[in-house]
This record gives C-alpha cells, sequence and structure tokens, in this order.
C-alpha cells in the first residue's frame, strides 16, 4: 500500500482526514501526530492514529457533537471522538509543568501553538505532526533523524530522562525494534541516567522490555545497553550474559522463549518476576526455563511425555531454545517441531483427562473412590503414550477391570 504520493503527501484514513477536517472547517489547527506520523515517514502503514489540536477539549466536544464522546482524559486535555466506527483520540496542544515523580507532569497548560506541544515529547522521530492542509511540522528534525536511523532526544537529553524515566526503556525499544542507532549525546544520558528506572513501575519497564526483546536488533542493544539491563535486571549480571544475549538472538522473535534463553537458568526467576508479567508468561518462561539444559529426549514417547506437563507451544519454544543454544541440531530440531505439529492437529492423548475413560466410569467399574481412581488413570495414560494400548473406551475398560482384580 502507497502511503505518499509523489508530491510527498501522505495518505490518511477516511476517519482520521474526516476528524482533520471537521476541526479546521470551525476554525482550529489540526494534525496527525507522533508514532503515526513516525511510520509514515517511514513508508510504514500505522497502526492507529492520534490528533493533536489548538482546540480546548470543550471545542473540541462542541465540533464532534452529535457523534460519540469518550472523555478519556479530559483533565490533561484528551477526548476520544468515534468516527466511521473508530476511536481517535485528540489532545490539545499542551505543555507539561514540573516533573516531581520522575514520570508524570504535575501539570499541563493548554497552548495555542504545534511546536509547544512538540518539545515536550521524547525523541525527534515522534515530534512531527502531520495535515494534508498544513503539511509537516518537523522543528526537531525527526524525518532526518529517520532517514539517518536515530533515535536522538528532544532537547536536553539528561531532561528528557529526568522528566520521565521510562524514556530510557522507550529509546532502547525504538533502537531495537527500529534498527537505529542511538545518538552520541541520548547514549551517554541513558548510561547516565540508567539509575531513574528504579523509581518507574515494573508493569511499565515490562511493556517496553517485551517490545525491546523481540526486536530485529535486541542483541545489539542489550550488548551495548548491558548496564541498563542489569539495573532492571540485576541477576543477569555475570560471565554468562554475553553467551545468553547470543543464543536469544538466534531464536525466533517470541518473548517467551528469548526471555528464557536470557535468563538462562530457573534461579534467575526472580529478575522476570520483578518485573510482573501476566501469570501465563511467568509461568510458560518458567517451564521453557526447566527443559532447555538438561537431558532432552526426541522420540514421540519422550514427546508425549513431555506434552503431559506443557504445552504445545512451549514444547516448540523448548525445542527453538535448545536449537539457540547449539543443543539441539537444525535438521533435528526441524524435525521434532514437525512432530509436534503432527501431534497436535491428530489430537493425539498427552493427558489423563484426554483418555476415553474418566474417573466416574472407573468408579462404576468398581474402583473406590480416591487415590486408586488416579493410580489407574495413570496407569491407562501410560499404556496409550507408549502405544501399547489405542484411546478406546471398550479397551481402556477392559485394561482397568483388569488393574483392578491386580
Amino acid at each position: 500500500m502507497n502511503i505518499a504520493n509523489k508530491d510527498g503527501m501522505f495518505f490518511l484514513p477516511p476517519p482520521v482526514t474526516s476528524a482533520l477536517d471537521a476541526l479546521e472547517e470551525k476554525g482550529y489547527e489540526a494534525y496527525a501526530v507522533g508514532g503515526c506520523v513516525r511510520d509514515l515517514c517511514r513508508g510504514v502503514t500505522p497502526h492507529d492514529y492520534d490528533i493533536t489540536t489548538s482546540a480546548t477539549p470543550e471545542e473540541v466536544e462542541a465540533c464532534f457533537s452529535g457523534r460519540r464522546i469518550i472523555e478519556t482524559g479530559i483533565k490533561h486535555g484528551t477526548v476520544t471522538a468515534i468516527i466511521d466506527g473508530e476511536p481517535l483520540e485528540i489532545t490539545t496542544y499542551r505543555t507539561d509543568g514540573e516533573y516531581l515523580d520522575g514520570r508524570h507532569p504535575e501539570s499541563v497548560t493548554f497552548s495555542s501553538e504545534i511546536n509547544d506541544d512538540l518539545s515536550r515529547r521524547d525523541f525527534t522521530i515522534n515530534a512531527m505532526a502531520y495535515s494534508p492542509r498544513r503539511g509537516l511540522r518537523d522543528p526537531f528534525g525527526g524525518r532526518e533523524d529517520i532517514e539517518k536511523k536515530l533515535v536522538r532526544c528532544v532537547g536536553e537529553p539528561d531532561l528528557r530522562f529526568g522528566e520521565d524515566g521510562l524514556r530510557i526503556m522507550r529509546a532502547l525499544r525504538f533502537a531495537s525494534s527500529l534498527g537505529f542507532e542511538t545518538d552520541g549525546e541520548t547514549a551517554a544520558s541513558i548510561h547516565r541516567n540508567r539509575r531513574l528506572l528504579r523509581i518507574v513501575s515494573a508493569e511499565r519497564i515490562y511493556a517496553e522490555y517485551k517490545r525491546l526483546i523481540t526486536g530485529v536488533f535486541a542483541a545489539r542493544i542489550l550488548t551495548e545497553f548491558r548496564d541498563v539491563m542489569f539495573t532492571v535486571m540485576p541477576e543477569l549480571e555475570g560471565d554468562e550474559y554475553e553467551n545468553a544475549v547470543a543464543a536469544a538472538d538466534k531464536a525466533e522473535r517470541d518473548v517467551i522463549t528469548r526471555t528464557a534463553l536470557l535468563l538462562g537458568r530457573e534461579e534467575n526467576l526472580p529478575a522476570l518476576r520483578r518485573l510482573k508479567p501476566d501469570g501465563r508468561t511467568y509461568s510458560s518462561v518458567s517451564a521453557v526455563l526447566r527443559h532447555i539444559n538438561g537431558a532432552f529426549e526426541t522420540d514421540d514417547v519422550s514427546l508425549r511425555r513431555l506434552l503431559g506437563v506443557v504445552s504445545y507451544e512451549n514444547a516448540r519454544r523448548i525445542v527453538d531454545a535448545r536449537r539457540a543454544k547449539g543443543l539441539m541440531a537444525e535438521d533435528e530440531a526441524a524435525r521434532v517441531t514437525d512432530s509436534l505439529y503432527e501431534m497436535e492437529a491428530r489430537g493425539e492423548c498427552i493427558s489423563v483427562r484426554m483418555l476415553a475413560v474418566t474417573g466416574r466410569e472407573l468408579m462404576e467399574l468398581g474402583v473406590p473412590e480416591g487415590a486408586r481412581v488416579g493410580e489407574i488413570l495413570s496407569r491407562l495414560l501410560e499404556e496409550v503414550i507408549t502405544c501399547r494400548a489405542k484411546n478406546d473406551k471398550a479397551e481402556l475398560t477392559r485394561l482397568a477391570a483388569e488393574m483392578l482384580k491386580k
């Protein structure tokens, strides 16, 4: 999809142009702003669009009267308008007050100047605005930095990071995901101010970490800014770090696989727990870590036993992680991965709950309620996993009766 015409103007989706036109026709300035403009300048179709305007929140609401409006953050100048079914955040030009907590401004002041709004943003590549009527506003050289593939702070880096310590992780995330270098002064300031991350919430750090670790250029950033990583995950510091980064770089760009490889061993799981990921991610990383370093059998019976304790997805992650560490050859990893996909497609019996007989049915046969039911179910599962019996109700019922007699 082409997103710029021969005159260098960007194509915006109809809901965005409709919103801009509605504001402009009422006499206000309005621009698409931030990440969407960065992506347009890179030739990438944005996932979402934000709008900034000289109109106050009340004037925005009046402009879109008759449409659904959500007062997303009206105190800070943001309302969400539903345009042709699409939610668009529309924020008044503003300047920020003091950042006393190292994360949020104590107050915001509305402005009538677009440059005031752009000057408070973190990096030059995010400090651009575009309007079909007014063209590109780029007071800090963001488009040139995109061409140079450079992450650079707007203004003084120490001030930008001092305002909001999370910007340190955002800088690394952009460099990793976009494949950009970090401007010299910006990089020096990141190293100098890395301890500001200690006052940033773990959840916000983890949100940036996920996008950093899965970036195409993650290894370079993890190596260049190892001191930052050691600040948020001190368990990683040590002689094993470089090998862990190299292994993570060879794995698929999956946050669970790469995190397991970066941690290296189960003893380092507290580093992840401290970042407060969702429970499913934590348990998956833990499951992968339990199986990537020791002995690992790849015959079908062993794989079925593995699938009794981990999901198919995590089993494939374990294979990929072992391949990335050099513990499994490429061709063997491909074969085992194919086997796992085939087992999943066949719906093979890999757990007690997939057996063709249930505990209640065993009790109807005369198996006493309690531990004996679980024992017989486990023995039946072993018979099925090892292909000594089919997962067939009649056959398993017969085997259960024989086991009960013994």
